[in-house]
């Protein structure tokens, strides 16, 4: 049986001061993510998801409630905590790629191991493994400016994994995608999870990328809406997906 790698337990968070106009941005929304799950997050613009993603990534503060991630209580940490947790136990795939233009390909992805003091001996095979398993071992030497946007978001997601942290949180991942590049990414993912045990949760408007989760949350309000799971082909589930987001605009 999965243990869990997440569990959010009535989380709350509030913008704003006492007696003041306060914004409930999160309203006691509590859920777990078990170890090899890929996770969704969706809802409508303004819903929460970010807030969301933004606790649990341990850059914002919860108002209330528990976060904990591979077993650790992340909500009584202090700051100095957090800033060592996030870059031991969490890997980010943003939606801009987030890559330093001076560093090459090689020294992009290396950038976690060496921020934690990895020597270099030992950085090397770790970058060599995740660049062979997202197929980008022949652009190491290479520097973001020359290589394409697809191949930014692969570089992208092994800095986010080389360190094999507990948990991948992806930011809307393919927003700066074209269809191909979006479908090959989302492949990838897919495989990491499927092949790779690779725990992952995935915020995304876009229904075909949320197609590739075996599970998603959707928020509106800040609360938790509704639950779907991939019980069949992806095509049906793409349709299930498209189904609730109706709900929200209907």
């Amino acid at each position: 049986m999965s243990k869990p790698v997440l569990q959010v337990k009535n989380l709350h968070k509030i913008y704003g001061k006492k007696n003041q106009n306060q914004y409930h941005a999160l309203d006691h929304v509590s859920f777990t993510i078990n170890e090899g799950e890929f996770v969704g997050i969706m809802g409508p613009s303004g819903a929460g998801k970010t807030t969301l993603l933004n606790v649990i990534s341990t850059l914002d503060d919860a108002s209330e409630g528990t976060i904990e991630i591979a077993g650790t209580n992340i909500t009584s940490m202090k700051q100095n905590q957090l800033a060592d947790f996030r870059s031991e136990q969490l890997g980010f795939i943003f939606q801009d790629f987030n890559l330093l233009e001076n560093l090459t390909v090689y020294e992009n992805i290396a950038l976690p191991l060496s921020l934690q003091g990895v020597s270099s001996k030992k950085i090397k095979p770790n970058v060599e493994k995740v660049a062979q398993r997202l197929g980008i071992e022949s652009i190491l030497k290479k520097y973001p400016v020359t290589i394409s946007g697809g191949q930014k978001q692969r570089v992208a997601a092994a800095r986010a994994l080389v360190h094999e942290p507990a948990m991948i949180l992806a930011d809307e991942p393919t927003g700066a995608l074209d269809s191909k590049n979006a479908k090959s990414l989302m492949e990838t993912i897919m495989d990491l999870n499927e092949n790779h045990d690779v725990s992952i949760m995935l915020v995304t408007h876009d229904p075909l990328s949320a197609s590739y989760c075996q599970r998603i949350m959707f928020i509106q309000d800040g609360k938790l809406y509704k639950e779907i799971n991939r019980n069949s082909t992806r095509e049906v589930f793409h349709q299930q997906i498209l189904n609730v987001l109706a709900e929200f605009s209907g």
